[in-house]
């Protein structure tokens, strides 16, 4: 067994976190072999995040001033030249530096060749991944054991139906991006719990209110969304709708790899709006909200007696009073403050160092696929 030790354990107050091979078994007062100590760190849930392209984590920082229209023209076409190895290298290099800011789940959304490759990267990384895999690939993958489970990637609503029934009959979730108004409408009849939906920034106001009662999920990418031109990101009005929304990076080209930028772009953007969205609401999105969306709420994205133990220790925040605590993590929180991180109790990131990978290392791995990619 395993005690995280007297941290400040969000909604709780200070106590310790027992675990016990990788499930929480207690919150309390106890004693164990292994002891992390948390005195002065704030214990939370890892971040999840709903909506990323692993693959093109090696091309950090080469879209600043890309448009979507650009992007889905050049930049992804110029994806698949990428090579098995380089494919490898990206997908390690995405989850490690996931890893590193805090994130235990990530839905990693669509592939470059054959998605094998990225499915092992994925395995190594030790992170807790959705894995969305094309429909005529998702057999390889729907049994998989383990941190990495699969789920359906669709393209278009072209055989949508047909594809959506696969994804029930193996008992996996269906993810899709979605933009243009009318698209939810004609798949009404079709809408549950199992369904993911990425973006929505022009989705009518009907149209999310049917995703909100049908219990679907829907990811907002806002820092992607605002630098790309997708439109205005549907956060609040998802909300409003009834919706409890998740958060994703999407693509690390124009986006930080980790999940506060994006908290706190959607509340600069809701309240820039003139909304009067709480700050501490985003950090569910990050958490709970995220993990009931691409239909793991039942294992991770709180700190629940019998879900697993994916957790983070946050420093910098214990001078905080309970009820300025989840704000003050959304509105100022960064990568440097993640101490340590477990997935699945297992310890990836101890006291501010990730424990048997070096970003160094695996960004130099990658830096030959950005030259390759980008001269071409």
């Amino acid at each position: 067994m395993l005690v995280i030790k007297g941290g400040h354990v969000l909604g709780v107050g200070i106590a310790d976190v027992l675990v016990d091979d990788g499930v929480i078994v207690g919150i309390g007062s106890f004693e164990a072999a292994e002891v992390i100590d948390a005195a002065g760190l704030v214990v939370l849930p890892g971040f999840v995040d709903t909506h990323r392209h692993l693959v093109q984590a090696a091309l950090r920082g080469s879209g600043a001033d890309l448009p979507i229209d650009v992007y889905l023209s050049d930049v992804l076409p110029r994806n698949q030249s990428m090579s098995e190895s380089e494919v490898y290298a990206s997908v390690l290099l995405g989850a490690v530096e996931a890893l590193n800011a805090g994130v235990t789940t990530v839905l990693d959304w669509g592939h470059v060749g054959d998605p094998a490759v990225a499915h092992s990267a994925l395995t190594a990384a030790g992170i807790r991944a959705r894995f969305g895999v094309y429909p005529d690939e998702v057999h390889r993958f729907a049994s998989s054991p383990g941190l990495v489970t699969a789920a359906v990637a669709i393209l278009s609503l072209e055989d949508g139906a047909r594809h959506i029934a696969l994804a029930r009959s193996l008992g996996l979730v269906t993810t899709m991006h979605v933009n243009g108004p009318g698209v939810v409408a004609q798949m009404a009849d079709l809408l549950g719990p199992d369904l993911h939906f990425v973006h929505g920034n022009n989705l009518a106001d009907d149209e999310l209110k049917l995703l909100a009662a049908a219990g679907a999920g829907l990811t907002v990418t806002p820092v992607v969304e605002s630098m790309m031109g997708h439109g205005f990101p549907a956060y609040g009005r998802f909300v409003a709708a009834g919706g409890a929304p998740a958060l994703g990076v999407d693509v690390v080209i124009n986006s930080s790899v980790d999940m506060f930028e994006q908290m706190r772009s959607a509340l600069w953007l809701e309240r820039l709006h003139g909304a009067t969205l709480p700050a501490a609401s985003l950090l569910a999105s990050a958490t709970s909200d995220g993990a009931r969306a691409i239909g793991l709420g039942s294992q991770v994205g709180s700190l629940d007696v019998g879900k697993r133990a994916d957790i983070v220790l946050l420093d910098g925040f214990s001078h905080l009073p309970v009820e300025l605590l989840a704000g003050g993590i959304v509105s100022t929180a960064g990568v440097a403050d993640v101490r340590t991180v477990l997935v699945d109790g297992r310890v990836v990131k101890r006291d501010g160092v990730l424990v048997d990978r070096d970003l160094a290392s695996l960004r130099a791995a990658a830096a030959s696929v950005a030259r390759k990619v980008l001269a071409q």
